[in-house]
C-alpha cells in the first residue's frame, strides 16, 4: 500500500464530506427548525409509483451506503488521481446545486413513507409498535433523518459517481467493478423500495450527475479542481512537489 497515494485522497475526500453533509444535513436541520414543509411530487409518474412495492429488506443495501461510498472513493482515488479529482468535482458541484434547491425548493416524502405501512391508520406520528427487526431499522432512519430533501436523490447522486467512476477506470478488475456496481445499483433501487423517494428523485439525481459529468470533462474542470487540491495537500504536507 502506497502511504503517499492515500495522503493525496485525505483531503479531497474530507472536502467532499463536508459539502455534502452541510448540503443534506444543514437543510434538514434548516426545514425542521423553520417548520418547512416541502412539496410532495408524487403526482410526477404517478402511476409507476403506486407500483413500487416496500421491501424492508432493501435497508441492508441503504445503510451500508455512506461506508460504501468512503471505500469506494478512496480505491478509486487510489487506483487514478485524475479519475478521484473528477469524482470530487462532479460532486462538489452536484452538492452544491443540491444544497440550493433544497434551501429553496424543499420536497416532501411524508405521504410517500407512510404508505409502508409502518405506522398506524396511516398518521405519520403514530408508528407501529410491533415492526420485526429490518422494519425496525427502516423506521430508525424515518426518524432519523425527516421526510425533506427528496428531489433530487442524493443516494442515486453518489451512487452513481461511484459507477461513473468505474466506468473511468479501464484497467479495474472485472470483479471489483461488478461487485461495486451491484451495490450501488442496490442502493439506487433501495430509495424506492424503502419509500424514501419518488421516481422523479431517482431520475433527476441521475440526469444531474451525469450532466455534471459530462459538462466537467468537455472543459476539463476538475483539472483546476486538481490544482486547487494540490498546492493544499502541499502547504499541508501530504504532497511533495515533484509528486
Amino acid at each position: 500500500m502506497d502511504m503517499k497515494r492515500i495522503k493525496k485522497i485525505i483531503l479531497p475526500l474530507f472536502i467532499t464530506l463536508a459539502f455534502l453533509l452541510i448540503s443534506y444535513f444543514g437543510n434538514q436541520w434548516y426545514a425542521e427548525y423553520h417548520g418547512i414543509v416541502g412539496k410532495d411530487y408524487s403526482y410526477i409518474f404517478y402511476e409507476f409509483n403506486q407500483m413500487v412495492p416496500f421491501l424492508s429488506w432493501t435497508i441492508y443495501p441503504y445503510i451500508i451506503a455512506y461506508p460504501f461510498w468512503f471505500f469506494s472513493f478512496l480505491y478509486i482515488g487510489y487506483r487514478s488521481e485524475n479519475n478521484m479529482y473528477m469524482i470530487t468535482t462532479i460532486a462538489l458541484i452536484a452538492f452544491t446545486i443540491c444544497g440550493i434547491w433544497y434551501f429553496l425548493w424543499q420536497s416532501d416524502v411524508e405521504q410517500w413513507r407512510v404508505t409502508s405501512g409502518l405506522f398506524l391508520n396511516n398518521n405519520y406520528d403514530t408508528p407501529r409498535q410491533d415492526l420485526n427487526f429490518s422494519e425496525s431499522i427502516v423506521m430508525w432512519i424515518y426518524q432519523s433523518a425527516g421526510p425533506r430533501n427528496a428531489l433530487p436523490s442524493m443516494h442515486t447522486i453518489n451512487s452513481w459517481l461511484v459507477i461513473i467512476g468505474l466506468r473511468l477506470d479501464k484497467k479495474m478488475p472485472q470483479a471489483a467493478k461488478v461487485l461495486l456496481s451491484i451495490i450501488a445499483i442496490s442502493i439506487i433501487i433501495a430509495t424506492q423500495t424503502l419509500k424514501q423517494h419518488y421516481i422523479i428523485d431517482l431520475i433527476v439525481g441521475i440526469i444531474l450527475t451525469e450532466g455534471i459529468f459530462w459538462l466537467v470533462l468537455k472543459y476539463q474542470w476538475h483539472l483546476y479542481v486538481k490544482k486547487i487540491f494540490k498546492r493544499l495537500n502541499m502547504t499541508l504536507g501530504l504532497e511533495n512537489k515533484e509528486s
